[in-house]
């Protein structure tokens, strides 16, 4: 019943859509000045700035293991100014024109618009993070969005897919099935009860323009032979483990519910939540058995990022939240198309028809979920710090320490504070000045008395006193003849890894 006055109350209201997306951008605009970027966030955008030229930055990125797009976004945008925030602002950009398109063209009603906007991935992970991801969602929402103009022309299609495949890994899986999905589509049109008039250049064109697409982005996410990034580039899991595949399998069930995730450690955990995930993935495969087109895309998409997980990266929730994402394209591309019953077994149509009736319910279960976990996580981000690296920024210009030499370690924990001051740190682990971080073998990853001893050997020459030591653990050693003295600790940080400690480091007299 409070589903449903909701319901009609939103449906009452004028310009709901718009006054939506105006109060979430200027809910993401809060929380995207307030978001204090971490590693994962800058170190595109040092690559962008620290760069020597487009070669350089092309090398460079091969060493990411992500597509291109968002890199040469990044590299276009510092062309213009070095200041962090333009990148932050530049990606709320981007999950706002993703919202738009959600809001403007999905077929869903107001409310399920208004829960799934203030959701996990659109207002937190993809929204205040600034990742490629928002890229991918942008690709995604834009082609269900155009998907009913396939009918005359594949083009827009071909484009989306292509801004998809280039956009990040998950992405590019995703569009690889949309593109299946939609020769197949053309393939049986017939029984499937379709017209399809879009011209043969016109389907040669958009082929050719998503297999350029598909294979740049493989070009550039296939790593060098010396990258050590994830295990490098040899780094698959092809042997059969059954503790490895309920680690898969139960990532369905994290990327729809979210927010009751079972531990990678416990194999009961994982054993009962790969039964819900195959339960959930049962139910939803039943509902859309009426749309084969829809059917495909589900388990092609699916199981493509299940393969993935299992094969490579068990991810994060900005990860297999891609299953969630292929879920709500999925329900919405439904909309689009009439029903072809595939089940006609009568107790497969009766399991079908159960699943219909549960559906609905299911769903909202499912965004309530997600909506939880994103008013915890924009909540959460708002009163404690992603990164203490903007706090350690500030201590040193506010303590005149800015231009100080300063020595970061491990490198790519203090990468941040070097985004932060628009400047470099010296990093002991590649013995230069740097910023970025690139994962090769000449990067040696060193202890806190092998720190000491560079200090120590390079103090004079390369480093000039006072040095600033930036630390991601407090210091339990000493060096002879160097004197240490504690300056701060910042440990007001989500990301553990990222509380510093820094001391003032001279010669002793």
């Amino acid at each position: 019943m409070a589903k449903l006055n909701l319901a009609h109350r939103l449906d009452r209201l004028p310009h709901f859509e718009w006054w939506l997306w105006l109060g979430i951008f200027c809910l993401g605009l809060i929380g995207t000045l307030n978001h204090a970027p971490w590693r994962d966030e800058v170190n595109g955008w040092l690559i962008g700035r620290d760069s020597v030229d487009f070669a350089d930055f092309w090398r460079n990125v091969r060493y990411e293991g992500h597509p291109l797009l968002w890199y040469g976004l990044l590299w276009l945008l510092n062309q213009l100014t070095p200041n962090l925030l333009a990148m932050q602002l530049f990606h709320l950009a981007l999950a706002m024109a993703a919202i738009a398109v959600f809001l403007r063209y999905s077929p869903f009603p107001r409310w399920q618009k208004l829960i799934f906007s203030l959701g996990y991935l659109p207002f937190y992970e993809y929204l205040l993070i600034s990742r490629n991801y928002a890229l991918g969602l942008l690709g995604l929402f834009a082609f269900c969005a155009l998907f009913p103009r396939r009918k005359q022309t594949y083009l827009p299609l071909a484009f989306c897919l292509a801004f998809m495949a280039n956009s990040n890994a998950y992405a590019l899986m995703i569009s690889v099935c949309l593109a299946i999905a939609l020769g197949g589509e053309w393939i049986w049109q017939k029984p499937l009860g379709v017209t399809l008039q879009a011209p043969w250049w016109d389907r040669l064109l958009s082929i050719l323009f998503f297999a350029a697409a598909v294979a740049l982005s493989v070009v550039v996410m296939v790593q060098p032979g010396d990258s050590t990034l994830h295990g490098g580039a040899d780094q698959w899991i092809l042997q059969w483990d059954w503790y490895r595949l309920g680690q898969a399998l139960s990532r369905v069930w994290n990327g729809y519910i979210t927010i009751l995730v079972p531990s990678d450690r416990r194999p009961l955990d994982l054993g009962i939540f790969s039964i819900f995930s195959l339960i959930l993935f049962t139910i939803w495969s039943l509902y859309f058995s009426d749309y084969p087109l829809i059917l495909l895309f589900y388990w092609l998409g699916s199981g493509a990022i299940l393969l993935f997980t299992y094969g490579r990266f068990l991810g994060a929730p900005r990860h297999f939240g891609s299953l969630y994402l292929v879920l709500i394209a999925s329900y919405w591309l439904k909309f689009y198309l009439s029903p072809n019953p595939l089940l006609k077994e009568k107790v497969l149509s009766r399991a079908k028809q159960w699943s219909q009736k549960l559906v609905p319910y299911l769903f909202t279960l499912i965004l309530v979920c997600q909506l939880i976990g994103g008013l915890v996580g924009y909540g959460r981000d708002l009163l404690l710090p992603y990164s203490a690296s903007r706090a350690v920024a500030n201590y040193l210009v506010d303590q005149g320490l800015q231009e100080a030499t300063l020595v970061g370690s491990n490198d790519f924990m203090a990468s941040p504070i070097a985004a932060h001051l628009n400047r470099k740190i010296y990093y002991p682990e590649s013995r230069a000045l740097g910023s970025f971080v690139i994962f090769t073998a000449e990067r040696q990853e060193v202890n806190q008395q092998q720190i000491l001893q560079q200090i120590d050997q390079q103090l004079g020459l390369k480093l000039s006193p006072p040095i600033i030591l930036i630390l991601n653990t407090p210091l339990e050693v000493s060096q002879p003849g160097l004197s240490i003295t504690p300056l701060a600790e910042f440990r007001h940080s989500f990301i553990q890894e990222e509380q510093y400690y820094l001391y003032q480091i001279n010669r002793q007299n």
